[in-house]
Formats: C-alpha cells, sequence, structure tokens
C-alpha cells in the first residue's frame, strides 16, 4: 500500500494546501498521515504583543494550541488522514535567551533567524524517525516565505530523500511568490485534476478550522470560490514531481 506523508509547517497548512489529494489518496486506500511540525505547547512565560493579537484573532486570551490540534484531528480525520503534531513551538513563541525571534508579522515572513539553526537540525532528526523510506514525502514549497515553512522545507531537504513540493495556500492564490533565496530544485510541474467530490471534501475538512478561517477566507462560500478559482485557472492542483521519478505516476 502506498503511504503518503505531508509535512505542515502548522496545524492547517497540509489541508489548506492539499486536502482534495489526500481526499482522493485516502478514498483508494492508501495510508495519508499529516506530520504537524509547529504543534507544540505556548511556552510558559511573557508573550509578544504580536503573539497575544494572534491569540485574539484565534478565539481566546490563553493558549489555543491544544484547540487547534483538535481541529486538525477533525479536519484530517474528514479526509481519511492520520494526524501526528511535533512538539516545535511557533515561530511567534520561539525565542533566544529573552528575546523574541520573530517579533512581528513582519519578521516571520523573513529569512530564518540563526538561533533557528540547532532546530532546523533537530527537526531533521526528528523527520528521519517519524518518515518511513518507503514514504512519499510532500514538502511545502514556501510560496509566501513564511519562516515555519522555511524551517520546514529546509528540515525536509536535508533527509536527502525524494520531495513532493505542494503550493502553500492561500498564499499560492493570492500571488505569492517562493523566496529569491530559497528556489525550487529541477523537476517537473504537474497539475492535477480533482473530482467535485473532492473538492468539496477539502472545504469541508478546511471548515474545520474554525480558528483560522477568519484570518484567511472569513466563511466557506469564500474557501470555495477561492479553491474554484485556483483550480480553473492551474487545471488543477499544483506541484513539483521530483526529477528522475519522471515514471512514478501521479501522486495520486
Amino acid at each position: 500500500m502506498a503511504l503518503h506523508i505531508y509535512l505542515a509547517p502548522h496545524l492547517d497548512d497540509a489541508v489548506f494546501s492539499c486536502g482534495g489529494l489526500m481526499a482522493r489518496q485516502a478514498a483508494n486506500d492508501e495510508g495519508v498521515t499529516v506530520v504537524t511540525v509547529c504543534a507544540g505547547d505556548t511556552p510558559v512565560g511573557e508573550l509578544t504583543a504580536f503573539a497575544v493579537e494572534l491569540h485574539r484573532r484565534w478565539g481566546g486570551a490563553g493558549s489555543p494550541i491544544a484547540a487547534r490540534r483538535a481541529e486538525d484531528r477533525m479536519a484530517c480525520g474528514r479526509l481519511g488522514a492520520s494526524a501526528v503534531h511535533l512538539e516545535v513551538p511557533d515561530a511567534v513563541y520561539r525565542r533566544s535567551h529573552v528575546e523574541p525571534l520573530y517579533p512581528d508579522e513582519g519578521s516571520i515572513f523573513g529569512s530564518l533567524h540563526p538561533a533557528d539553526e540547532a532546530l532546523v537540525a533537530r527537526l531533521a532528526a526528528l523527520l528521519e524517525e517519524k518518515c518511513p523510506p518507503q514514504a512519499r514525502l510532500y514538502c511545502p514549497s514556501v510560496v509566501g516565505g513564511h519562516v515555519d515553512h522555511r524551517l520546514t522545507r529546509v528540515a525536509a531537504e536535508r533527509l536527502g530523500r525524494p520531495l513532493w513540493y505542494y503550493q502553500d495556500m492561500p498564499y499560492a492564490a493570492r500571488g505569492g511568490v517562493i523566496p529569491a533565496d530559497l528556489p525550487l530544485p529541477t523537476g517537473i510541474t504537474v497539475s492535477i485534476p480533482l473530482a467535485d467530490e473532492e473538492v468539496q471534501q477539502w472545504i469541508d475538512a478546511i471548515s474545520e478550522y474554525r480558528s483560522q478561517l477568519s484570518t484567511f477566507w472569513g466563511d466557506d462560500h469564500a474557501v470555495y470560490g477561492e479553491l474554484s478559482e485556483m483550480l480553473e485557472r492551474t487545471g488543477g492542483l499544483r506541484m513539483l514531481r521530483p526529477a528522475g521519478l519522471e515514471h512514478a505516476g501521479e501522486p495520486a
């Protein structure tokens, strides 16, 4: 049985980006697992004003991470996928001694802080442990440039294994680009058409992330409109297939 592992920077990214394909693979009795990197609890201590604002936006003053993990389990369950949560804290919580590494919104869409280099190495070791060698790995392209997406991709690339690169949503649908300092490797871009029922399953899974909808879409109707427009424009779900695997078939 084929085994597909999607590497998600946050508790929503893989489903936001690839939910329709996951639904197809699970329906074909293929194993689908989402490994979320930044799913660790909020650290003890003072939060930055930016983190406090995000908590408010996500629905409360306390730590939202447990609720977000529950959302992710529900979303993955709708698609027939398993959810694995690593304990890396989100960029907005990471510190070097007492100083926040990413204190504001601008900083999370920039380069990785040098203090995160050790985290890259630890994460690569974790992914090696969690991802069986026979699994097909999907990782973010880093469309939009979020530092946690960078972290996930750089760590995945250290595994030295073939990777299928997905387009980070919703950034990819809104004109986002891959950072110039992080070009994609050689490969073949494929567009995977999705059936209407697969798109609907995708939307239903996205709707489970209630804490995040107001940030990215507002409501399910907006999700449907944006996904439909993107799929029509691109001819399907776009991915970069690894070079040298031209006869491996589509990831479906």
